[in-house]
């Protein structure tokens, strides 16, 4: 036999050497830590139908090790989900990073509670090794009307009646019937006592109100009865979520038409409080007020009727926001001329019928106050003039009819000098207070003010009262005439402005020459 070699020191160094870096290795990996995930949320959550929430998970490295991490999602992948971010690197400049699953309830669930699994992955750089985390989340569908026991008569108890009318489609038939019947009672209620009660009322309003909201009441108890029977026959969750939302669009439709028929009724109301249609309220305010609120009633109802079958209508929003800046700056005089003509409407200035007094020396009757412009009637030269209610509201008008029609007016009378002075007055103050059209009442008296001494005369002014701002030019032409008849008559004189020219024959001063 042949003898065996001794192992040389050299090789059992190397050998020992070797062993203790695979231990350190080994020792040193094992005890790198790995990644942490913190729940810093709640993970099982109530959502209702069409609603958004967001489960969220911070992401930590953990160690000195980058990692590239991926996330994924299983079990919902009928709803409409998003991770975000999906994809990302934990590194020394971002050590950490928050994950968020958002999730949006369809507006028809097949499920009323559903559970998904979200999938993390890290791969630490430069290697195929993976470490994978899972986190679960469970969603609990809200918003759909509920079930009642099944086969109960209004939710409240057992279909009492023998086979086979003990079936789920006769419970139904009952359930709707019932409804029916609670609906005929409060019918019956509005329409015999309600309306009893409202008859003894001084007022009309509310007569009106009762009889608009009686049969939408009706309506809105049937249906809602119906659904609540239908749900009794534990249908699909879908279909559930489909009846509920054409029940809201239904009720949305209905208490639009309840809320523009009480809003018409109401400022029908307002209006023969105010005076009826013939007053500036009725004729232009009422009718403003009226399409304004229609619009806002028929916007804001389609929103919300939007809003409840799920469609997203902040977009919409938004959009009509920033079309209505751009129609405001494109408009900008249109809007200014309607906000001017409900400044004249509600300030009340003048009314229509009233004779005003413009700065350009116009008098004029208002014919019309607009949204956009007011007409108005020159009196002395038979024209209508349109103007712009902006530049309506922003002149100086004179109502000439406010506090009342009457106005005072001054005549001024100029006699010769050595004219009987009280002879002169009584000729004035008669001739005004004889005429049909000037006021004698006391306080409104004609009144003679001798006013100054002139050139060539003696100056009277006479003031009058009269009737009517329109009478007053065929009043002051009378008055003048009957003046100038007395004066003729007592040999009074009114004198005229006279100049004496001097000729001067300069023919004279100047020698005679001879040929």
């Amino acid at each position: 036999m042949k003898n065996k070699k001794p192992i040389s020191t050299l090789t059992w160094i190397v050998s020992t050497i070797l062993c203790i870096l695979i231990i350190f290795s080994t020792l040193t990996q094992a005890s790198i830590p790995e990644p942490i995930i913190g729940e810093d949320d709640a993970y099982v959550k109530n959502i209702s139908i069409g609603e958004t929430d967001v489960f969220n998970w911070t992401v930590y490295r953990n160690s000195t090790i980058n990692y590239v991490v991926t996330v994924s999602v299983q079990g919902f992948e009928n709803w409409n989900q998003q991770v975000s971010p999906s994809y990302f690197v934990l590194d020394d400049v971002e050590p950490y990073k928050i994950v968020g699953l958002k999730v949006t309830i369809p507006p028809y669930p097949e499920k009323e509670s559903i559970d998904a699994v979200v999938t993390f992955t890290f791969r630490p750089l430069n290697t195929s090794d993976t470490i994978v985390f899972t986190k679960q989340v469970t969603v609990h569908v809200v918003g759909v009307t509920p079930f009642g026991e099944e086969n109960s008569i209004l939710g409240l108890f057992q279909n009492p009646l023998p086979s086979p009318f003990n079936t789920p489609f006769v419970t139904f038939t009952l359930n709707v019937a019932l409804w029916v019947f609670i609906a005929f009672i409060v019918y019956f209620f509005i329409k015999k006592i309600l309306i009893e009660i409202a008859k003894k009322t001084e007022t009309l309003l509310d007569d009106k109100l009762i009889d608009i909201i009686h049969l939408p009441i009706i309506l809105i108890i049937v249906l809602f009865g119906s659904i609540q029977s239908i749900f009794l026959l534990n249908i699909n969750l879908g279909i559930r979520a489909t009846i509920d939302q054409i029940f809201l669009l239904i009720f949305s439709i209905v208490g639009i038409y309840m809320i523009y028929r009480i809003f018409d009724a109401v400022l029908e109301e307002i209006t023969k409080r105010k005076g009826g249609k013939s007053t500036i309220f009725g004729a232009v305010l009422q009718p403003v007020f009226h399409k304004i609120g229609i619009t806002v009633i028929i916007i804001g109802g389609l929103i919300f009727a939007l809003d409840t079958i799920g469609v997203e209508v902040t977009t919409l929003l938004a959009g009509a926001g920033v079309m209505g800046l751009v129609i405001a700056f494109a408009a900008q005089d249109t809007l200014s001329n309607f906000f001017s003509g409900i400044h004249l409407l509600l300030d009340g200035p003048f009314k229509i019928g009233d004779i005003i007094y413009l700065e350009t020396g116009e008098y004029c009757r208002v014919e019309n106050v607009g949204m956009r412009s007011t007409k108005l009637y020159s009196i002395l030269d038979h024209e209508l003039i349109i103007l712009p209610n902006n530049a309506v509201a922003n002149q100086k008008i004179v109502n000439i009819v406010k506090p009342d029609k009457m106005v005072r007016k001054k005549i001024e009378v100029g006699v010769a000098y050595g004219s009987d002075l009280k002879k002169v007055k009584e000729i004035l103050y008669n001739a005004a207070k004889n005429h049909p059209n000037v006021v004698d009442k006391p306080k409104y008296e004609p009144e003679v003010r001798f006013s100054g001494f002139g050139d060539s005369s003696l100056n009277f002014l006479v003031y009058l009262w009269i009737d009517q701002v329109l009478n007053q030019w065929k009043v002051l032409s009378d008055v003048r005439t009957e003046i100038d008849s007395r004066f003729k008559e007592e040999n009074i004189t009114i004198p005229f402005p006279q100049r004496t020219v001097w000729l001067h024959d300069t023919s004279s001063d100047v020698p005679n020459q001879k040929n």
